[in-house]
């Protein structure tokens, strides 16, 4: 008897297993490679992030003076640079200069009040729209650092650190760290300059 052309069904059995197997690898390896997609552009995203937050930072300590100014309530005394770890009080609170005024558009000089402060895991920068803020001036908000469990502040003055910088002081701090403890465990230390040392 002639064998007419064509497959056995073992050999179809074997075809669909080999092509069943091929399409789960190769499924596997677009999921993983899509995910591994995902997770190089969230890693970017928070990469470029922490750099736009470094940067901001570093300049406002760069510009910061010591200028005496008055918290917005009107009650506190007046403070140049303060700063450290307290519930009631911003992390930072100091006069800026160098603040833009391009064609000077506005009706102001280059001061300017700013603070950071953590609000609900976040590090908020307010910037006041005049360095001796009153409760009526304006004040724009910005989110500078997201997802933070905590931050410690140290401030470097001669030879030593300290947790806290008075805003009675008559003198800025030279360097100011910053440690940004996030939900991972992990933990970032940056420094910067204060009022152009170095």
């Amino acid at each position: 008897m002639k064998r007419s052309g064509g497959f056995t069904l073992i050999e179809m059995l074997v075809a669909l297993a080999v092509s069943s197997l091929l399409l789960v690898a190769g499924s596997t390896l677009l999921i993983q490679t899509l995910r591994a997609g995902n997770m190089v552009e969230t890693h970017t995203r928070d990469v470029r992030a922490l750099d736009v937050a470094h940067s901001l930072l570093r300049d406002d300590l760069a510009e910061a003076t010591l200028r005496e100014t008055r918290a917005p309530n009107g009650l506190d005394a007046p403070e140049a640079f303060s700063g450290g770890q307290s519930l009631s009080q911003p992390l930072l609170s100091f006069t800026r200069s160098g603040w833009l005024n391009p064609a000077e558009a506005d009706a102001r000089g280059d001061l300017q009040r700013v603070e950071y402060f953590m609000q609900e895991g976040k590090l908020l920068r307010r910037a006041w729209m005049r360095p001796d803020p009153v409760r009526e001036t304006l004040y724009a908000d910005r989110v500078v650092v997201d997802g933070v469990d905590r931050i410690g502040l140290r401030f470097f003055a001669g030879n030593s650190w300290q947790l806290n910088w008075s805003g009675q002081a008559d003198s800025l701090p030279e360097l100011v760290e910053f440690t940004f403890v996030y939900g991972e465990g992990d933990v970032l230390h940056q420094v910067f300059l204060v009022g152009g040392n170095g």
